[in-house]
């Protein structure tokens, strides 16, 4: 009859459960149980007839070893592969298609991954491949069960690269794109959607904005955030719409990434409410951000902020990253009849600029600041604008005589978001044709003109359609421009005709469109990318330009935004933006990891122009200071070079014509300037702290994970077992490529139900276990098509493991028998799971996990206990291949294992963890007291002032402040008590009873008198001396070694020459000369560690002479013969032989150990 601590079967359909309490109903039972899987209580009553159908496994904490010990075998694998990230420090850079450096490495598992909280700016330079660190972080936060909700906000259109290109194809996560479209057709997709990318204009639009504003998510990323604007002007604060957006999202998040090249751009008030979405109480002051960003703790890691700059980045050899790139200014004269057009609108611009200046009409401004850069972009750019206002201001005329009230309507331009002209440069394409066109409605006619009456309007139409009828007959002129004919010098100077390919970067549509027209008829093929495309027909674009027959790719500034063309090394600015921080933008498109040449660039400016004549000495000197100071950041640092000079009054200069400090700047001595920008750089250093990266810490890291990954050789031998097991096929098409025949239906329907991937879709699909041959096959033909690469994170792979993880469970707690060909005594083989929890909300309301351990502890026949690797389980194999059963041993029971593993694990994890935990939350609780402390005591300052002012008049908006004074006063001590409250609430921690997934009972071989079938078995004392030869040559040769043989880790001693390189060495001892016998486990690791990999056999050990022989990469250079079903590799003596190398002063060593044992 079943009892309470049972656990059974068939009460619950999908998983067995241990049954909590039973209570007797007349006839019937009450039954409350718990899943074994889920962990989720429910309760049933049953009758006497079901009572007897229910199928006792056996009882909680006892195992009766009646388990299938192959399913035992693959379920304590799945088990330890989906925990992998305890094992492999780099665990999603084995599990992801990217090959990262080692500054990437060095910002997710030194800066980020540590941090039990991630609220973090990262600021690398264009290029370094934020992308690839982000996917690394959410994939190493999946895979750890951190994180389940994402959301990743971007640029419009840089949407789905992110979704496809960034997560989909290098990381295996999946995303949902949600847009307009989408969001229509499923209102509820922020709310049932986990992991989703939308842009930022699409999110921070008021309806979108009402709706996310009500979820939470786990983390949220930003892209590109300096477009995330906010100014602050005396006591008045600007926040555009995409800051609102992303503060309100940084309230509703755990964690919170941004990411961004430009964090700074002069403006301490911008750079410290980026921090603010952070932390707004750590960052409240300018001040505490400039010194917050600079802080390092124990590790010598910011906790919110590094930058790491091109110049110092290198690859894994110690080379430099970035090719060198050179700037040529190249110039033009326009035509006399271009010039005059050129005057005649510069003059019109100047007068209208001056009368909007006066009245503080900041969209009149920015429409003639538009018409400005149009005309010197192009001919057909500046012709279709003016046609544009000259019919806008004809058209209202004729408005205001039918209804002269629309003098006195008041509009407001909600399309755009701009506080100032400064804000032009990071408008997209729409918005700058919004600002292009707003003089269409005639109802707006205060946002593009100044005329202050119906006679004005009519004489500023007339003024403006001369302009039109001038730019239209220069355009219809059969001749070309002299901007194109320079162009078309550069396209055959520097050889595009021939094969080189050309990125030329405009800030303007109809240019664009123009040079296309042009390009294409004078027979080049042209791709184009452009705000009025559609992110899908951008990418159809950017891989035309891929194709060698595309020569040129034509891009506007925001279109181009987040683009990698690092296969170009030519590109030709046509246009030249007022703010030169864009230009280092634009350079970064080609000037990144992975251009194989140096980037070659142009600037094309009009010398007989105002603005070309004080560009062109601008940019010259900028390429001088450059060359001079060997430091690309020139671009970064030219706004605090000219503080104080607003972009608005160096404009308006230009356009009259009137010296101002941008030309006092020109006109200095190259080596001043340089020392200008010198300091600039130092101050922007201390100001925000670039991180040199540190090469030796990245690269323990890698080594770490080297030998210790389970991909490929462990991932593909449980796909193999486990695959096959549950009945699916495959089979080897070349080497290291699969082809899947047969997937088992089990596996068909979880891929439906839960990745809604249907399997008739995976039929004849190709697949590898090898990062590096899918890496090399996808930079080849590709000769099957799309392939995939099986880890943790593909679909296919991770179904399996939760079917085995689900499907294999009760045999686990039934416990099982198993053979081990090494050992020497019977022990209990206990698999255990350590974990520690905190207070850290969850979205599935579960306690989080702060940390974990999975191991296996060993307890002999005298009943102590020893900590092992679950790896050990690989060597062992069923006892089904013998012709001796083995007689199962009484149960057993887990509560002295229990206990052995909260005082010798579960203490020691709870320690270390509290240890790092203790260290991130003092230094955040310092930051915290410190923000406070300085607000409270200046707002005390302030009412003390006030206070004073109180006694001596009766003012009553004196009175006002007071009050609201200190209403601020009283919530901000309200707040810091609330604030370290909830902190010491998070961090505490709580040791969790050690869960034993399941037990086995392990015979050794000798026991099963089946000795021969396996060839040998061990002898202690021979290993023994086989271990101090070894070692004791390892140390002659000046190397520290580590013996390990007693941590199943797959070979026994870890030996670092002073330079840092490391030899892993698989030890064997022989009484005489024979052959020896590695075990499954010793053979999948040397295998795996390649090169780096090495077996000593010592024979003649019961000698006083030992033999010591050495063979590197064993397992590419050796053949070995499989034994019984695989758990063991025998190595013939001729093999070997054959193999070994040379030894240096091996006979001193020798004659030393013969005088030893002596």
């Amino acid at each position: 009859m079943i009892e309470t601590g049972n656990i059974t079967k068939n009460l619950s359909p999908t998983e067995a459960v241990v049954i909590d309490k039973i209570r007797r109903l007349g006839s019937k039972y009450s039954l409350s149980y718990t899943g074994v899987n889920t962990n989720k209580r429910a309760s049933k009553i049953l009758d006497e007839e079901q009572m007897l159908s229910l199928e006792i496994i056996t009882s909680d904490g006892e195992f009766n070893f009646k388990g299938d010990p192959e399913k035992f075998v693959l379920f304590a694998e799945a088990e330890r592969i989906n925990s992998a990230y305890q094992f492999d420090p780099l665990f999603a850079i084995n599990c992801s298609v990217v090959d990262p450096l080692p500054h990437q490495v060095e910002a997710v598992y030194k800066y980020l991954l540590p941090q039990p909280q991630i609220r973090f700016l990262l600021a690398d330079d264009t290029g370094a491949g934020k992308t690839i660190m982000t996917g690394l972080l959410l994939k190493e936060l999946l895979m750890r069960r951190i994180v389940e909700r994402i959301l990743i906000v971007t640029p419009g259109g840089l949407t789905k690269q992110w979704q496809e290109d960034e997560m989909g194809v290098k990381f295996n996560i999946p995303f949902k794109l949600v847009n307009r479209d989408v969001f229509s057709s499923e209102p509820a997709v922020f709310q049932t959607s986990d992991r989703i990318v939308a842009s930022i204009d699409f999110i921070c639009r008021d309806d979108i904005m009402q709706v996310v504003a009500k979820t939470t998510w786990d983390m949220v990323v930003f892209d590109e955030t300096h477009k995330l604007s906010a100014y602050e002007y005396g006591e008045k604060i600007y926040k555009s719409k995409r800051y609102e957006a992303a503060h309100i999202l940084s309230q509703q998040c755990e964690h919170l990434l941004l990411l961004t090249a430009t964090p700074h751009r002069g403006r301490k008030d911008t750079f410290k409410r980026l921090l603010q979405l952070l932390d707004e109480d750590i960052f409240a002051t300018a001040d505490l951000a400039t010194e917050r960003v600079r802080e390092l703790s124990m590790n010598g890691a910011n906790k919110f902020f590094i930058r790491r700059l091109k110049e110092d980045m290198k690859d894994w050899n110690g080379h430099v990253l970035y090719k060198d790139r050179h700037t040529k200014t190249t110039s033009y004269n326009l035509t006399p009849d271009e010039k005059r057009l050129y005057d005649a609108v510069t003059l019109y611009l100047t007068q209208r600029k001056k009368e909007a200046n006066e009245t503080r009409n900041i969209h009149v401004s920015l429409a003639l600041q538009v018409m400005q850069r149009r005309l010197v972009s192009s001919i057909f750019a500046i012709r279709n604008t003016l046609q544009k206002r000259w019919l806008a201001l004809q058209g209202l005329a004729d408005e205001l005589d039918k209804n002269p009230s629309l003098w006195k309507q008041r509009v407001k331009f909600e399309e755009l978001d701009v506080a100032n002209i400064d804000d032009l440069d990071e408008l997209d394409d729409e918005e700058r044709d919004a600002l292009d066109n707003i003089m269409a409605d005639p109802k707006k006619l205060k946002l593009f003109t100044t005329a202050k009456s119906l006679s004005e309007i009519k004489a500023e139409a007339g003024e403006v359609k001369s302009l039109y009828e001038m730019a239209n007959t220069l355009y219809n002129q059969q001749q070309e421009e002299q901007k194109y004919k320079e162009l078309k010098r550069l396209l055959t100077s520097e050889g595009v005709i021939d094969g080189e390919k050309l990125v030329i970067f405009t800030e303007h549509k109809d240019t664009l469109i123009y040079l296309q027209e042009r390009l294409t008829n004078n027979g080049y093929h042209v791709a184009t990318i452009h705000g009025g495309m559609s992110v899908d027909e951008r990418r159809v674009s950017q891989c035309r330009f891929m194709t060698p027959e595309v020569q040129i790719l034509i891009c506007t500034d925001a279109a181009g935004e987040g683009i990698n063309l690092q296969f170009c090394r030519l590109l030709i600015n046509w246009d030249i933006p007022w703010n030169p921080n864009r230009l280092e933008q634009r350079m970064g498109r080609i000037h990144r990891y992975g251009q194989k040449s140096d980037v070659l660039v142009f600037n094309m400016v009009a010398s007989n122009t105002r603005e070309g004549q004080v560009l062109k000495k601008l940019l010259t000197k900028l390429d001088i200071i450059r060359e001079q100071l060997g430091d690309d950041r020139v671009y970064d640092v030219i706004q605090d070079v000219l503080k104080g000079v607003s972009l608005d009054s160096i404009i308006s200069s230009v356009l009259n014509g009137q010296e101002s400090d941008l030309d006092l700047f020109i006109d200095k001595d190259a080596k001043d300037l340089g020392d200008l920008f010198t300091q600039s750089i130092n101050n922007q250093d201390k100001a925000i702290a670039h991180s040199s990266v540190d090469y030796k810490d990245a690269r323990r890291l890698k080594e770490d994970s080297d030998e210790r990954r389970l991909q490929p050789i462990y991932i593909r031998l449980f796909f193999e077992r486990a695959f096959k097991y549950l009945g699916g096929k495959y089979e080897e098409t070349a080497d290291g490529i699969y082809r899947i025949t047969y997937i088992p239906d089990v596996i068909v329907t979880r891929l439906k139900e839960q990745y809604k991937i249907y399997a008739e879709n995976l039929t004849s699909l190709y697949f590898f276990f090898d990062k590096s041959k899918f890496l090399e096959y996808q930079s080849s033909t590709a000769q099957y098509g799309k392939a995939h690469y099986i880890n943790p994170g593909n679909a296919l792979f991770d179904c399996l493991i939760d079917t085995v993880r689900d499907s294999f469970r009760d045999e686990m707690l039934k416990g099982t028998v198993l053979v081990s060909p090494e050992d020497k005594h019977p022990y209990f083989a206990f698999f255990v799971k350590n974990q520690i929890q905190d207070n850290r909300p969850t979205q599935s309301g579960e306690p989080n996990i702060s940390n974990e351990l999975l191991t296996l502890i060993c307890q002999q026949e005298d009943g102590a206990f020893q900590q092992t690797s679950p790896a050990k389980l690989l060597d062992l194999c069923p006892p089904v291949a013998f012709a001796k059963e083995i007689v199962p041993p009484e149960p057993a029971n887990e509560n002295d294992v229990v206990e052995w593993a909260y005082a010798n694990q579960t203490e020691p994890l709870l320690e270390a963890t509290e240890q790092m935990v203790k260290e991130d939350a003092d230094s955040r609780r310092e930051y915290l007291q410190t923000a406070f402390q300085q607000i409270i005591l200046d707002i005390q300052g302030d009412i003390n002032e006030l206070q004073n002012k109180v006694l001596f008049s009766d003012d009553e908006k004196v009175q006002q402040k007071l009050a609201m004074k200190e209403a601020r006063y009283h919530a901000l001590k309200a707040r810091k008590q609330e604030r370290l409250a909830r902190m010491d609430n998070m961090v505490e921690l709580f040791p969790v009873e050690p869960e034993v997934l399941g037990c086995a009972f392990v015979v050794p071989l000798n026991q099963v008198e089946y000795r021969r079938t396996f060839g040998m078995s061990r002898d202690d004392e021979v290993e023994a001396i086989a271990m101090r030869v070894a070692m004791d040559y390892e140390t002659a040769h000046g190397r520290q070694t580590t013996d390990v043989s007693k941590d199943n880790v797959g070979y026994d001693v870890k030996s670092i020459d002073p330079q840092g390189s490391k030899r892993y060495i698989e030890v064997k001892g022989r009484a005489g000369t024979d052959g020896v016998m590695l075990s499954e486990n010793e053979m999948n690791r040397l295998a795996q560690l390649g090169t780096k990999a090495w077996l000593y056999i010592v024979t003649e050990c019961r000698s006083n002479a030992p033999q010591l022989n050495i063979i590197n990469d064993p397992a590419r250079r050796l053949r070995f013969e499989q034994k019984t079903k695989g758990v063991q590799f025998y190595l013939p003596l001729d093999e070997w032989q054959s193999k070994k190398e040379g030894l240096d002063n091996y006979e001193h060593m020798r004659s030393q150990f013969k005088k030893e044992t002596e």
